[in-house]
């Protein structure tokens, strides 16, 4: 076990292979064997049956004849004596004596020397084999049990040619399964190396990840388990790949987002200092700005990477969804007067939504989409909020009115810095944090949220929450 485990796949799988082969065609041997033997012997003994008939109605009449079994003993007797002569003197031709009783009770000169006799008593006769090993019939003679007349067993002394006739079909199946044995180890070995090289593929690109090659990609031909496997991986390596560049991204993009505040700070105490800048309130006014901006970027952060590791405490409670929405809507209502936008709920009135959440995070991911909106939606304009309760969620949508965003934005607002060209300027735009927050808080509460363009020609979000 030791030496296999050591062995390459292939190598396994052709021995494995080889041995199961090996061992149905021996089996198949030893079939085959079994039910010639059991085929030829038993059409033997049914032959034996119906002449040993005849041997006992010829014994009898025999026995009439001469009124005992001594004639056909003594006939027996030459013959044993004249074989004896006849191998103890092989130079001289010794005649064959003659037996005309016995010859004219054996169906065939080949039952010769399997005949067996036996008289009443059950006492041998002719022969040297037991009656109770023999195959026999009764000789009746008027009714009365005079003898048996018996044939060996054929094993005992099966003839010549039928040796030669089972050694022959051997001989012919062993040369036969030589060749198929030949064929089967060809096609295995190729079977072998076909199933293992996928596998070895897998096993190389494996380390290649390992070792961050995250551009290695599978060949997937085919749709078996190991077809999947490989789809898998490359779909792993993919994902790699991706959380790779997004790592990349965000350390970039968090260097560069911390850098420009505390440029513009080290910039204007500079000149401060070098008293291009006079300290007024204006002047502090802006270093505050930039102070608050900064305070509120790193607290993003925060927040982000508090959800990434899993320590972002959620106070789950139950609470009714629209209540929430509802102070959210009331809280940001005169905000969206002053910027002549209109804010609209709708929902069933008649219907409570509980749902088991978080309030405060609840409010904060509504609020963010709200403020959004604010930053981004071109006055006159609206936001229109729609709530429907579902079998098993709860479903919020988003819709705000133009400008709205290219399709092929849609899918990376979630991203974390990710700005549209329309809100890369720092003073419409926001800091590229607040959808991956949104989504953040609704993966910790089990839901869902996606984008999709409104039929108000702006941004739609939908929010799907698991109902309580």
């Amino acid at each position: 076990m030791n030496l296999l485990s050591t062995l390459k796949l292939k190598y396994k799988l052709f021995i494995i292979f080889a041995v199961s082969n090996i061992l149905i065609i021996g089996s198949m041997w030893q079939i085959y064997q079994w039910s010639f033997d059991q085929g030829f012997f038993n059409y033997v003994i049914q032959q034996d049956k119906s002449y040993l008939g005849q041997m006992a109605n010829r014994s009898a009449n025999l026995y009439i004849y001469y009124e005992d079994w001594d004639f056909l003993v003594s006939e027996s007797r030459l013959e044993e004596d004249w074989k004896k002569a006849k191998l103890a003197s092989t130079a001289d031709m010794v005649p064959s004596p003659l037996t005309p009783n016995l010859d004219l009770i054996y169906p065939s000169q080949q039952y010769r020397k399997r005949f067996l006799l036996y008289n009443a008593d059950k006492e041998t006769l002719i022969g040297e084999i037991p009656f109770k090993y023999a195959l026999t019939q009764k000789v009746k003679v008027a009714g009365e049990i005079v003898g048996y007349v018996g044939l060996r067993s054929l094993k005992e002394v099966v003839q010549h040619h039928t040796i030669e006739f089972v050694k022959k079909q051997a001989e012919s199946f062993l040369l036969i399964s030589a060749f198929m044995i030949a064929i089967v180890a060809l096609f295995t070995w190729s079977l072998a190396k076909a199933m293992s090289r996928p596998i070895c593929q897998m096993s190389q690109a494996t380390r290649q990840l390992a070792s961050g090659s995250y551009s290695t990609r599978l060949p997937t031909n085919s749709r078996d388990e190991l077809g999947m496997l490989a789809f898998d991986l490359n779909h792993l390596a993919s994902t790699l790949q991706n959380t790779t560049e997004a790592r990349k991204r965000w350390v970039a993009d968090t260097a560069h987002e911390l850098r420009t505040p505390l440029a513009i700070l080290r910039g204007e105490i500079e000149a401060m200092q070098d008293g291009i800048i006079k300290v007024t309130p204006d002047s502090l006014g802006s270093l505050l700005n930039e102070t608050v901006h900064l305070g509120r970027l790193i607290e993003d952060l925060n927040q982000l990477s508090m959800h990434d590791t899993g320590n972002m405490d959620y106070k789950m409670e139950e609470h009714d969804v629209v209540d929430v929405l509802e102070q959210t809507v009331a809280s940001m209502q005169r905000s969206f007067e002053e910027a002549n936008l209109n804010l609209s709920l709708t929902f069933d009135k008649k219907r409570a939504i509980p749902i088991t959440a978080d309030a405060n995070r609840l409010n904060q991911l509504f609020s963010n989409l709200m403020s959004n909106t604010l930053k981004y939606t071109s006055a006159p304009g609206e936001l229109s909020i729609h709530v429907q309760k579902q079998k098993h969620a709860v479903v919020i949508c988003f819709e705000d009115s133009a400008p709205g965003i290219c399709s092929g934005d849609i899918e990376k607002i979630f991203e974390r810095f990710y700005r549209t060209e329309c809100s890369r300027n720092r003073k419409t735009g926001g800091r590229g944090l607040g959808l991956a927050i949104c989504r953040s808080i609704v993966n910790g509460h089990r839901g869902t949220i996606s984008s999709y363009s409104s039929s108000k020609q702006g941004l739609g979000i939908r929010i799907e929450l698991p109902l309580t």
